[in-house]
């Protein structure tokens, strides 16, 4: 039995949303029962204003078991503890409220798993590297992208303009408010149908060098964080990038902060910064904060003239015993 709690409704109103609920779930009327107690219950259902999401959210913070749903007028429901309104389906709902023992066939299908850039690059960066499961890449509800884990491949939802913005830059722009969704095989494939598949990384490469959504990133660069590289990047990410093969090979002998590499390398440091963006979001490169801020390397000094000429002095003043 689920108990629900439902707020901001009156009584005729709380029947209907509840006799909803049991019709998509295709539950008995005993099985989904109205709750008064907080405490008690397993669903708090509330009509969404901003008054009352923020009270139900600020409840639903101290109870992490509760479910929290959002409902508007016109009987659309959304999970409340996102911070995207990302609208449940019929069959979303059905599995939430399937009895515990009731056999759900694919019950991770169409399970919202990360929203935010922040919870999106970790979740990104964990399944790259499990090279597990598909998950549909969504904007405010809108699915975008289809992502193959295990082949390491993308599929595009929408045939953007050549003539406008890239999928990547899109995408990187708007970083912030994507949401990531579990996909089973049957339904990735479903979608995917006839659409035309491409390699993941270098689109996740690209989009890294678009939006301000790396605040936290590059706060930890400016704390010396070091940065080691894992692996070689595909290639295709680096190509005709001369400083991102010389960053690579440095990276992957030892672990440098951004001003180290800019140092030792002489590159750019914003081309530095947004090489490290890319490398960390796809998985290739991992990020520590020392305890203590290293010492920065001397620059190395360069052969001008001058330099030269003090060189040679100095020989013939030891060769010829000349004291100055």
């Amino acid at each position: 039995m689920t108990r629900v709690l439902v707020v901001g409704s009156d009584t005729r109103e709380e029947q209907t949303l509840l006799g909803r609920l049991r019709e998509i779930a295709g539950l008995p009327p005993e099985a989904l029962q109205r709750c008064v107690d907080l405490d008690q219950c397993d669903l708090l259902l509330v009509r969404d204003t901003p008054a009352l999401r923020s009270a139900a959210r600020h409840m639903a913070s101290k109870r992490p078991t509760m479910r929290l749903w959002l409902h508007d007028d016109d009987g659309a429901v959304h999970d409340g503890r996102s911070s995207n309104v990302l609208h449940l389906d019929q069959a979303q709902i059905q599995r939430a409220l399937a009895p515990p023992d009731a056999p759900v066939e694919e019950d991770t299908d169409g399970l919202y798993l990360a929203s935010g850039a922040k919870q999106v690059t970790r979740l990104l960066r964990r399944r790259l590297q499990e090279k597990h499961g598909r998950a549909m890449l969504s904007l405010q509800g809108q699915p975008q992208l289809l992502i193959d884990f295990e082949h390491d491949q993308m599929v595009p939802l929408y045939q953007h303009p050549a003539d406008g913005p890239t999928l990547a830059q899109q995408l990187g722009d708007v970083f912030e408010l994507l949401a990531l969704q579990e996909l089973s095989l049957a339904r990735f494939d479903a979608l995917a149908d006839k659409l035309s598949r491409q390699p993941l990384r270098p689109l996740l490469w690209q989009m890294a060098q678009f939006g301000d959504n790396w605040t936290d990133f590059d706060r930890r660069l400016q704390q010396h964080a070091q940065v080691s590289l894992l692996r070689w990047p595909d290639f295709r990410v680096l190509a005709h990038q001369h400083d991102g093969f010389r960053l690579c090979s440095l990276l992957l002998k030892k672990p440098c902060s951004l001003v180290e590499c800019t140092q030792l390398l002489e590159v750019d440091i914003n081309a530095t910064r947004a090489f490290m963006r890319s490398a960390y979001l796809c998985g290739y490169a991992e990020v520590r904060v020392p305890e203590t801020a290293p010492t920065p390397p001397n620059a190395p000094v360069k052969n001008s003239a001058s330099t030269l000429l003090a060189r040679m002095w100095r020989s013939v003043r030891q060769r010829t015993g000349i004291h100055a």
